[in-house]
């Protein structure tokens, strides 16, 4: 029996400012009898100091935050985190540490202009991980680095003793998947990403954005790969953006957020029409 738990943390969707909303987003607290890695930071401030609260409540001594991947969502809470615990380190994977501290400019001007003052401004980046292999009270915690998810690169995190995975973006739950920052020829990559998680045979996975109602089962992988299958099928298939979302609706009624839908439907059909064009 594993000395480890995990205690996820979802925030509630997020109106945008400009329209539309933006999917619940995870935090997880990996813990053992004295110390605790947090996964991911939130990025609106009340958001953050959940998670702080969830870290005090836990009595654990936070040595590590891991960041999965290089959006916003899932890192700017890191100066706010380590401002209240100076004494955690802030990591990642070695090629997404890299993408954040080159990005990190350009996502601070686009956070502070887009959401218009309600998110946090963050001037941190993780420093890249010498080793893969991270400790919890000496049990092993292990970062992967994956080709593919809704960005590239991306990390995750396996916890073979609890057969968990926290997913950051490579896997959804109950949530239509962001495809708008991808394009046909990452869709393969992907599916391949969400393929490899299913290997590690994990009876838990934390999706990096759920509904805040759900648990984390494994069958999300599962969910995932069907539904980004049948998104690339349908990009082909149908004649439009709109027949696009209809169809996905049809298929998925019970997922969240139909505005990351709409948004990567037509994102899609442009880079069709663009691909068509340029033939």
């Amino acid at each position: 029996m594993s000395d480890l738990a995990i205690d996820v943390y979802t925030c509630q969707a997020f109106e945008l400012p400009g329209g539309g909303w933006f999917s619940p987003t995870t935090s997880t607290l990996i813990t053992g009898p004295t110390e605790a890695i947090l996964v991911d930071t939130q990025f609106l401030a009340t958001d953050v100091d959940e998670v702080i609260e969830q870290i005090e409540d836990s009595g654990k001594r936070l040595t590590t935050i891991f960041i999965t991947h290089g959006h916003f969502d899932h890192y700017f809470g890191l100066e706010r985190l380590l401002n209240r615990f100076p004494q955690a380190r802030a990591v990642a994977v070695p090629a997404v540490a890299k993408a954040i501290a080159a990005n990190l400019d350009s996502d601070r001007a686009y956070v502070r202009d887009f959401f218009a003052g309600q998110a946090l401004d963050n001037a941190v980046a993780p420093e890249p991980l010498d080793s893969l292999v991270l400790t919890v009270d000496g049990t092993e915690v292990l970062a992967i680095e994956i080709e593919q998810a809704d960005t590239s690169p991306t990390g995750i995190i396996h916890i073979p003793t609890l057969q968990a995975v926290i997913a950051g973006d490579v896997v959804y739950n109950g949530v239509n998947p962001m495809l708008a920052m991808t394009n046909r020829n990452d869709w393969p990559n992907w599916i391949a990403s969400v393929d490899y998680l299913a290997s590690l045979n994990p009876t838990t996975v934390v999706a990096g954005h759920k509904r805040p109602e759900l648990d984390d089962p494994a069958d999300c992988i599962d969910e995932t790969r069907d539904y980004l299958q049948e998104f690339v099928a349908n990009v082909d298939g149908l004649e439009n953006a709109r027949e696009l979302v209809a169809h996905m609706q049809s298929r998925f009624p019970d997922h969240a957020n139909p505005s990351t839908l709409v948004v990567s439907a037509v994102t899609a059909f442009k880079q069709k029409k663009k691909k068509k064009n340029n033939a």
